[in-house]
């Protein structure tokens, strides 16, 4: 006879066994069934996504953390060239680059992004389509994406599932407990553990957001970051998630970035995919300014393969 799996009596921990359990049909990644998105719309005219605050996914602020915000984008931009493209199961994107800008409102409440697919390159090998995309929170601008996405073939051996938006995407319940857990469940299971036994909010100490500041030969200020790779930061065919990408790279540049400053803008290219043991980002201000300030940062995985590189503005607070 089976007994009942034990379930945790922290919600956040809760939520972290269902998305475990959710990933185990493979369509959405861990991350995305973890912040609990809603699909609003998904069809050839706009891709609608949304998620709510809450003490699962908020930073040191109370806003909706930059993972959060980031991989938000990445998802909403994807499924709108996704949905022109083919409505049906097992298409795989790959993003090319994507551009977010950050109006400064606070990233509370609900957070709703709204994508659209402004067309494909013309003559290009390869499908690979455009996309503009609306962040609001509770109903005001937050934020601006944009992105290019190409399709690519599933890796070798890997079936892609439906999305939840598609027929038959929704994941079946599963009533998991941490005894249930295979080896990678458990390390992103032990990790989620140790980040809601601390003192920092969760998604920040999940992803171990610490950059560390340094100074160059050229005597510029600049920051490092280190992201251990595993379930939390996975996509559908198991490399670093655009989003959590993104989201590293502008969050070492924020550490690196002249006090007193905010991120506005961020400009990033992927160039080849995200995987190994660990993912490092390295970030340098290339100008220094009373008023703006601009830093270049570079990611790399296995090998030293480098992932993204990001060119970041950021603007200094009014008094």
């Amino acid at each position: 006879m089976n007994r009942p799996a034990a379930k945790p009596a922290d919600p956040v921990l809760a939520r972290v066994l269902r998305a475990i359990g959710d990933n185990r049909t493979p369509g959405l990644h861990f991350l995305g069934h973890f912040m609990g998105l809603h699909w609003r719309q998904v069809d050839e005219q706009a891709a609608v996504v949304a998620l709510d605050a809450g003490e699962h996914c908020i930073d040191e602020g109370g806003e909706v953390s930059f993972e959060g915000v980031a991989t938000l984008a990445d998802i909403a931009l994807a499924n709108a060239i996704r949905a022109r493209l083919s409505l049906s199961e097992g298409m795989r994107l790959g993003t090319i680059s994507m551009h977010l800008t950050l109006t400064g409102e606070p990233l509370v409440g609900r957070i709703e992004a709204t994508a659209r697919c402004e067309g494909m390159v013309r003559e290009a090998l390869t499908p690979q389509g455009l996309a503009r995309c609306e962040i609001r929170a509770q109903g005001r601008l937050a934020a601006l994406a944009s992105g290019t996405f190409m399709q690519l073939p599933p890796p070798a051996g890997v079936r892609l599932a439906p999305l939840p938006w598609q027929p038959g995407g929704v994941p079946a319940a599963l009533d998991l407990g941490p005894a249930d857990l295979d080896a990678a469940e458990r390390r992103v299971w032990r990790r989620a553990c140790s980040a809601r036994a601390g003192e920092r909010p969760f998604l920040p100490a999940l992803y171990g957001r610490s950059p560390q500041a340094f100074v160059d030969a050229r005597g510029r200020a600049g920051a490092r970051s280190v992201l251990p790779m595993g379930l939390h930061a996975g996509n559908r065919v198991g490399h670093a998630q655009g989003g959590i990408s993104f989201a590293l790279a502008a969050l070492t540049a924020i550490g690196a970035a002249p006090r007193g400053q905010r991120l506005v803008e961020a400009s990033a290219w992927f160039l080849n995919p995200g995987h190994g043991r660990a993912l490092r980002a390295r970030s340098v201000v290339s100008r220094e300014g009373r008023r703006l300030s601009v830093v270049d940062t570079a990611l790399v995985g296995a090998g030293g393969t480098r992932v993204l590189e990001m060119v970041s503005t950021h603007v200094a607070r009014a008094p």
